[in-house]
C-alpha cells in the first residue's frame, strides 16, 4: 500500500526528534511507504475543533480533509451518535483490536472498539512551577488569591468542572444538576474575581513556559514531556494528583466520515498497535498506554520507566482518579453552554 493521510493531533503527543522530526511517524513510512501529513498541535480543546473543523462539513455530508482525528472519548460518543465516524475494518489488521488493554475494550458508546481506537490515557491536576509557588498539593490553591491573575484553567469542560466539583467534595463520575451548578459557579466566582489569567486548551503550556502563569489545571505527560525538558534555570515544573483527587480520560483514534485516505489511516492505527511501537511514543509522551505488552517492552527501552507515575500511576493514584459523569446529549449541551458562560465565551 502506498498512498497518504492526514492526522490532526494534540501538541506533544508523539515522540519527536530535533529538526521537527517524528521518529515513529519515519519509520511508519520506510515499511509502509505511506506518507503522513501530520499536524502538531491541530487540536487544542476538542470543542473548538469540533467546531472549527469538523462540524461545517460533516454537517453537510462533506469530507473535513482529515483521515485521523485524535479526540476525548466524549467527544467521540458524540460523533459516533451523529454518524459522523467510519468504521474502522478491521479485517486485515493484525494488531487492532487484538492487542487492546481489557480495560479499554466493551465501551458501552462503542461496545466493540469500532469506531474510536484508545491513543492514550491521561490525568487532570495540579501543574505549577515550584520555585515560584513553593510545593502544592490541594484543589484549594486554584482559588487561592495569592496566584490572583497568575493561573490557568483549561477550557475542557470536563477537567475543570471535574476539579471544581472535587474541592467541593463531590464525585465528578455522579454528578448531579445541584452539584454541578455549585461547582460552575465557583469557577464563575474564580473568573469575575480575577483569579484566572485565561482558560484554554493545550496552549496553556505556552503561558506557563513563558512565566506569565505559575500555577495551572494540568494534563500529567504535558508537564512532564513538554515544560520540563525546557525549562529555564528559574523553572521548576511539576505536576501533583492532589490530595482530593483528580481526573481520569481517554483520547482516541478516529476517522471522520468519509475521510479520503481510510485504508492508509486503518494501516497507521494497526503499526501503533505494535508493543514495541506503542512504547516508543509513550516513553516521550509521558501518558497511559492501551497497548497490551507496551509496558514491558518499555521497560526494555528504559527500566527507569517503572518508576514513572504519569505512565504507570500507583494503585493510591488510581483510587483518586475520577471519570466525568456520562450524561446524554441535551444535558451535555446545556452544561456546556453553563460553562462558557461562566468563563465569558
Amino acid at each position: 500500500m502506498t498512498g497518504n493521510f492526514r492526522f490532526a493531533n494534540w501538541v506533544g503527543y508523539m515522540d519527536k526528534a530535533p529538526g521537527n522530526r517524528f521518529p515513529t511517524l519515519e519509520r511508519f513510512t520506510e515499511e509502509t511507504g505511506i506518507t503522513v501529513e501530520y499536524s502538531n498541535g491541530a487540536v487544542d480543546d476538542n470543542e473548538s475543533f469540533y467546531t472549527v473543523d469538523l462540524e461545517g462539513p460533516l454537517g453537510v455530508g462533506e469530507p473535513t480533509g482529515w483521515d485521523i482525528v485524535v479526540l476525548t472519548d466524549w467527544m467521540m460518543q458524540r460523533l459516533i451518535a451523529k454518524g459522523w465516524l467510519e468504521q474502522i475494518d478491521t479485517n486485515g489488521l493484525v494488531n487492532y483490536p487484538a492487542n487492546l488493554l481489557d480495560q479499554y475494550r466493551s465501551r458501552p458508546w462503542d461496545p466493540d472498539n469500532t469506531y474510536a481506537a484508545p491513543w492514550q490515557s491521561g490525568m487532570t491536576g495540579l501543574g505549577f512551577d515550584r520555585a515560584k509557588t513553593g510545593d502544592l498539593d490541594s484543589l484549594e490553591a486554584l482559588w487561592d488569591p495569592q496566584f490572583a491573575g497568575r493561573m490557568t484553567y483549561l477550557s475542557e469542560m470536563r477537567d475543570t468542572i471535574g476539579l471544581s466539583a472535587l474541592r467541593l467534595g463531590f464525585d465528578p463520575a455522579a454528578l448531579t444538576q445541584d452539584q454541578y451548578d455549585q461547582a460552575v459557579a465557583e469557577v464563575q466566582r474564580a473568573v469575575d474575581e480575577g483569579l484566572v489569567r485565561q482558560l484554554a486548551g493545550n496552549s496553556y503550556v505556552d503561558v506557563m513556559d513563558l512565566g506569565d502563569a505559575v500555577l495551572a489545571i494540568a494534563w500529567s505527560g504535558d508537564v512532564q514531556g513538554l515544560l520540563v525538558p525546557d525549562q529555564a534555570a528559574d523553572q521548576d515544573f511539576v505536576w501533583v494528583l492532589a490530595r482530593e483527587g483528580g481526573m481520569i480520560w481517554t483520547d482516541n483514534m478516529g476517522i471522520p466520515k468519509g475521510a479520503q485516505n481510510k485504508a492508509q489511516a486503518e494501516a497507521w492505527i494497526d503499526f501503533y498497535y505494535r508493543p514495541e511501537v506503542a512504547a516508543v511514543v509513550e516513553a516521550w509522551v509521558n501518558y497511559v498506554c492501551p497497548v497490551k505488552g507496551a509496558a514491558e517492552e518499555m521497560l526494555r527501552l528504559d527500566p527507569a520507566l517503572a518508576e514513572n507515575t504519569f505512565i504507570f500511576p500507583t494503585e493510591e493514584m488510581r483510587a483518586r482518579l475520577h471519570e466525568f459523569v456520562s450524561v446524554d446529549l441535551d444535558t451535555a449541551a446545556l452544561w456546556e453552554e453553563a460553562f462558557n458562560d461562566a468563563i465569558g465565551l
